[in-house]
């Protein structure tokens, strides 16, 4: 999988655009006149090339910067500061950038494309969001500046004395710049198969359980223990299939309600790649299909929890007024599930894609100018991030295969990834995924993940990650 990220591209996102020549040169107050220059040695120390590439990590799924690096999704950036714009050789621009041809990419032009690249080039095809914070700009161009055949020293970057000004502090407020762990990639791996000693129990479990309920009224079946904690906990698929055989045959209805019909629509998992055939079932979808079975170790009880069959609805409390219940209830029907501690622990969405992953728009927008369809090394444009750079600890769960999800990862596309984490719009509601360490992680927690959790939810862990 590490591969994948040193893979050539042959799609193109454009390197950074120029900035319109300034008309005019702005006069110098009186204050700034007054102020003398900040010493060389400050204005050095306040522009930091080694934080600048660590903030490189965010450009290194698409663009290398070292002499002679070959090109990915961008350009290569050896010599960019100071280079003529779109003059890579070989590389295809946008045309977007071939208008900004006649341009050379200064230190300031480079300053303001990376605020909000497709502000400044409307067009172009980079789908990076932009860097929101000028440290992270600055420091990222002065790294940038000393990759480069004639290294240009911080201090003479036109925005070094401003930063060093503003990096003026007392050193006792100053907290000491926290080390990056050191932490091991997991492997990514299937849950364990049943043992035969558990297959054997679960036989014997259903050889009694069809004995019991022949000739059960419909409240004694109900009612049963399977369908409660903590019998419901440890129900396996094979003792719920001897009631519910009804979900391996239910279909699809052939008319909506209002009137569409499903021979002549599309179901929204019919787009994918990872689908063909008609429409089908939830159940079939999750539990049977080729694909299912191959990402998925689905139980029943993953979303049937066995809550109370008597709460018909969270409204039917005593002393609570109809519909004054929670839109996140505290419990539901057994035959109900709730989306928040089921659906959306696979399909929900990261809170903000441009912010947090520094995409130009959702996934749906910027995939075309990620990935390369007719090309199997570069089809998943998920991959240009996460097959190298974050690899994150993730799927690793007792109801995914991830090593199986990894494989198809890498075979198929993006909708191998998409499918869960896109999909339907209910479905792209902020979800707050465990933030699994991954090797280069920042040791420094984003205010947007200050309260995710670091490990999967303990009964969702496999054994040799559970505590």
């Amino acid at each position: 999988m590490n591969a994948v990220g040193s893979l050539l591209y042959s799609i193109s996102v454009d390197e950074p655009a120029s900035a319109p020549e300034a008309t005019a040169e702005a006069a110098p107050s009186q204050t700034a006149s007054a102020t003398a220059p900040a010493p060389a040695e400050a204005q050095v120390a306040a522009l930091d090339p080694e934080a600048g590439a660590k903030v490189f990590q965010k450009c290194a799924a698409c663009h290398t910067a070292d002499q002679g690096g070959a090109a990915r999704t961008g350009p290569n950036l050896w010599n960019i500061v100071a280079r003529p714009v779109a003059s890579a050789a070989g590389f295809s621009y946008s045309e977007a950038m071939l208008a900004q041809a006649n341009e050379v990419w200064s230190p300031e032009r480079l300053d303001q494309y990376l605020t909000k690249p497709k502000d400044m080039v409307p067009g172009t095809t980079m789908a990076f969001a932009g860097l929101s914070k000028p440290a992270d700009r600055h420091n990222l161009i002065a790294w940038l500046a000393g990759q480069n055949d004639a290294p240009i020293a911080p201090g003479d970057l036109p925005f070094a004395q401003s930063d060093a000004v503003a990096s003026e502090a007392p050193a006792a407020t100053e907290a000491p710049a926290a080390e990056a762990p050191e932490i091991a990639q997991i492997p990514f791996t299937n849950p364990p198969a049943p043992s035969a000693e558990q297959e054997a129990e679960i036989a014997a479990r259903v050889a009694a359980l069809e004995a019991e309920v022949e000739g059960l009224s419909y409240d004694e079946a109900r009612y049963h223990p399977i369908h409660f904690p903590k019998n419901i906990e440890t129900a396996s698929n094979a003792e719920c299939l001897v009631c519910h055989q009804e979900i391996n045959d239910a279909k699809p209805r052939a008319e909506s309600p209002a009137g569409v019909q499903a021979e002549t629509s599309l179901a929204w998992y019919q787009t994918l790649d990872t689908y063909s055939g008609p429409q089908a079932d939830l159940h079939w979808r999750h539990l049977q299909s080729d694909f299912a079975q191959e990402v998925m170790n689905l139980q029943c009880n993953f979303c049937h929890q066995g809550n109370d069959p008597r709460e018909e609805s969270p409204d039917m409390m005593p002393g609570r007024p109809f519909f004054s219940a929670s839109a996140s209830p505290e419990f539901t029907n057994r035959k109900m599930v709730n989306p928040e501690t089921t659906c959306l622990r696979c399909h929900g969405a990261m809170p903000d894609p441009v912010e947090i992953m520094g995409l130009g728009g959702p996934w749906h927008e910027v995939r075309g100018d990620m990935e390369d369809p007719t090309d199997p090394a570069t089809a998943n444009g998920c991959l240009s991030c996460h097959g190298e750079l974050f690899r994150t600890n993730r799927h690793n769960v007792t109801y995914l295969n991830a090593a199986n999800i990894e494989e198809l990862a890498k075979e198929v596309s993006s909708d191998t990834c998409y499918g869960c984490h896109g999909g339907r719009a209910w479905y792209r509601i902020s979800y707050p995924y465990a933030r699994h360490p991954w090797p280069g992680m920042d040791p420094e927690t984003p205010a947007w993940a200050a309260d995710r959790p670091t490990a999967s939810d303990e009964k969702y862990r496999l054994p040799e990650t559970a505590e």
